[in-house]
């Protein structure tokens, strides 16, 4: 049933909406990345567990990571592909 709710939506949106919608998430998120404090992040790990965890990163961890990615963009990018 919600199926119906969201391609009665898309009849109601154009491009150009969706375009600013897009464009308007993306400078609040620049925006607030540049507000929040982040210098708690250096604090999390030491240098030794640092260089210890790069260490043991590996190309399977580095496969898994990528599908991670690109599960997210499909996802993105099949809710984008709803409104246009």
């Amino acid at each position: 049933m919600d199926f119906f709710i969201i391609t009665g939506l898309t009849k109601d949106i154009s491009r150009i909406d969706l375009i600013g919608i897009l464009i308007g998430h993306l400078i609040f998120g620049v925006a607030l990345t540049k507000l929040l404090d982040w210098t708690w992040l250096k604090n999390l790990m030491s240098e030794e567990d640092k260089t210890r965890m790069l260490k043991s990163y590996t190309w399977k961890d580095l496969l898994v990571d990528g599908a991670i990615v690109t599960v997210v963009l499909g996802i993105i990018f099949l809710i984008i592909s709803f409104f246009l």
